[in-house]
């Protein structure tokens, strides 16, 4: 049983961005996929649960950033559940360049979900031996707290096509962080460097669902969140910090 994963990615040109960057939805996609192979080598991936009714659900995750890494960069990924923290089962990641320095952080809760029921389960209804790794943290203090608006203007609306759909025929919430980037301009990557964010989960979304993005900014951070143009209801939200470019 590995206790801690690892797993190197090389940064292929079709995942950066206009400043030859790694996308911030990319660089939460690498954590997932090595979360995820790491729970398959435990005997907890995903087509293991679905036999028994059960799949993770992504609930909150806070990202620091030290730098982005850029095109041909190969870069590693370490992970380890860290043990439960409330409902949720945390996870937690650390990046690390060629040279062995550490540039990305970052700490998830995820829910163990009843497949039929969509209700949280416990530890024990997992049926698996969780390594324990009690007290390693990359990011110290507990999970973000629930995030939230008081005066958000409209960004752009949006409904979902066929490209964000994935195989679980809703969108994978990598894509929801796309979605909160693009709600800033080219002059703002131009002269900001995304430093932190965190993403609140709340609801599934589907195809043809329209949605209206809004934001909420104080200085050089902003809140953002995704809400259902037919309900007025939250989608998910998120919280990003920027820096100055040198």
């Amino acid at each position: 049983m590995k206790k801690v994963w690892e797993e190197s990615f090389k940064i292929a040109s079709y995942h950066l961005d206009f400043q030859q960057e790694l996308k911030p939805s990319v660089l939460q996609q690498y954590f997932q996929e090595a979360a995820g192979n790491h729970a398959e080598s435990l005997g907890a991936g995903y087509d293991t649960l679905m036999e028994r009714e059960l799949f993770w659900a992504l609930s909150r995750i806070r990202i620091e950033i030290e730098r982005m890494p850029k095109w041909g960069e190969t870069i590693r990924i370490e992970t380890w559940p860290v043990g439960l923290e409330r409902l949720f089962f945390r996870r937690d990641f650390r990046m690390y360049d060629e040279q062995d320095n550490e540039i990305v952080r970052g700490a998830s809760g995820w829910l163990l979900v009843n497949a039929k029921t969509m209700r949280p389960q416990r530890m024990a209804a997992l049926g698996v031996e969780i390594p324990d790794n009690a007290g390693k943290f990359a990011l110290e203090g507990s999970l973000p707290d629930r995030i939230s608006l008081e005066n958000p203007e409209p960004a752009f609306r949006k409904v979902i096509r066929y490209d964000e759909i994935d195989m679980n025929m809703h969108v994978n919430n990598t894509r929801y962080l796309d979605w909160v980037t693009d709600c800033f301009d080219r002059e703002h990557y131009e002269q900001n460097a995304l430093s932190a964010f965190s993403l609140e989960f709340l609801s599934e979304v589907r195809w043809g669902d329209e949605m209206e993005m809004q934001i909420e900014h104080n200085g050089t951070d902003a809140w953002v969140q995704a809400v259902e143009t037919a309900s007025a209801k939250a989608l998910f939200k998120a919280e990003v910090e920027w820096r100055k470019r040198d």
